[in-house]
């Protein structure tokens, strides 16, 4: 391979892998790629501490909680997240920062001539992970905490099997359904298995129906399953959140605080104090309820891009702006539930303005067009809705109106591309 030089370089290499996402994904989901990869790569998840997180909402923000505990105890902690909003180099973060442009890039040329080993191309998403943890174990970190892609039983992030590898179940809802099936029981079983013999698991409790699938699971697997309530961690916590903090970040905050206990005991890691435990609270996950002032105005991102994600963030933006009617710039991928967002905007939103996207990452990314959420908000009773597919042009409409106050939401992809072009990262 030549040397790879700069992240141009770097994504260009890349690219020949994103086509393969397409073919592979729901039709081919097997762990038969990642495992001759890791098997070329010395198999280094099988040399580190592991926490696993699998779920539907929440498990990106629980990830970078997670490995803030973590390093917080002195521990040099790898974190790998999907999709990366503003650089591919978020899929190799080592202790709360992506590797330098320099190291990805060196690493990176290095590895694609492991993968260039392979009787099958690896899709992207593969190829980064085993990335990842080649680039971890090269480091020493301590722990790795890693996130799925999508689902968790044949997700590439589950070749990830040590007996002592911890796990943390989030919030599960719908999502991904042709893929994971078509009731919370199919895909809590997804979820769920990531959890391997001997292993520990962390979950809040949940409806019946999901709560007693990962039980099962676990049961089955000889795993030990502590499940929680939010109401019982707060209890626990027993002191204050960092001032501005958003409720749903204080929930996924609390469950990866459940976790680092087990570690403590377990590992013998020591009792953070509350200066510890608060600057593990400040950590800005990328298009989480991020916020930039911008002439004036105060913008909020968040990638909320389906029902669940989307009914969690505007109870935060609620809480913290209350009687507040934001403009909204929208857009969401193709296959995504556009009727269960209407009905959420409906009675919040002062102006939506729908636009588009169109790139790829793990997944293909095709956007829904304007015209056809215009259609669908307007029967959900969404007013004012203005449809403008040039996300710059959309992005500026936004800015030219009355609202002190502007969301920008429905999918990390418009995120991604927004934040690069009108400097927002």
């Amino acid at each position: 391979m030549p040397k790879i030089t700069n992240m141009a370089e770097a994504n260009a290499a890349l690219l020949p892998y994103v086509p393969l996402v397409a073919r592979l994904t729901g039709k081919d989901t097997t762990l038969d790629r990642i495992r001759v990869l890791m098997n070329l790569c010395g198999n280094p998840q099988d040399k580190i501490k592991i926490v696993h997180i699998a779920g539907t909402s929440g498990k990106t923000s629980t990830a970078y909680f997670m490995a803030a505990l973590l390093r917080a105890a002195g521990k040099q902690v790898g974190l790998t997240v999907s999709p990366h909003v503003d650089s591919v180099t978020e899929r190799v973060q080592i202790d709360g920062k992506p590797v330098d442009e320099h190291t990805f890039c060196q690493g990176l040329g290095e590895f694609l001539d492991i993968v260039e080993q392979m009787p099958e191309r690896p899709s992207y998403f593969e190829l980064l992970y085993a990335f990842s943890f080649w680039m971890f174990e090269r480091a020493g970190v301590n722990y790795a905490v890693i996130e799925t892609g999508m689902g968790g039983l044949h997700d590439a992030t589950n070749i990830a099997a040590r007996a002592d590898k911890v796990c943390i179940i989030t919030d599960i809802g719908f999502d991904h359904m042709h893929i994971l099936g078509n009731t919370l029981a199919a895909i809590a079983a997804q979820k769920a298995g990531i959890i391997h013999e001997h292993n520990q698991a962390f979950m809040y409790r949940q409806s019946d129906e999901v709560t007693n699938v990962v039980q099962q699971w676990a049961d089955a697997h000889q795993a030990s399953l502590v499940l929680t309530t939010e109401e019982a961690e707060r209890h626990s916590y027993q002191a204050d959140f960092q001032p501005h903090m958003p409720e749903y970040q204080q929930r996924n905050w609390l469950l990866a605080h459940r976790t680092y206990k087990f570690l403590c005991e377990r590992d013998g890691l020591p009792k953070l104090n509350a200066d510890q435990l608060h600057r593990t609270q400040q950590i800005q996950v990328p298009a989480r309820m991020d916020k930039r002032t911008v002439q004036g105005k105060t913008i909020i991102m968040d990638g909320a891009h389906n029902a669940q994600k989307m009914t969690t963030f505007l109870a935060s933006f609620q809480h913290e702006y209350p009687g507040i009617k934001p403009a909204v710039v929208l857009a969401m991928k193709d296959g995504k539930e556009p009727a269960d967002i209407g009905p959420l905007l409906a009675p919040l939103a002062s102006r939506v303005v729908l636009t588009t996207f169109d790139t790829s990452q793990d997944l293909p990314a095709k956007s829904i067009p304007p015209s056809v959420l215009a259609d669908i908000f307007a029967k959900a009773g969404v007013k004012n809705l203005q449809t403008i597919p040039d996300q710059h042009e959309a992005y500026q409409a936004m800015l030219g109106g009355p609202e002190p106050v502007c969301i920008i939401t429905g999918s990390f992809y418009l995120l991604s591309q927004l934040r690069e072009r009108e400097n927002l990262a």
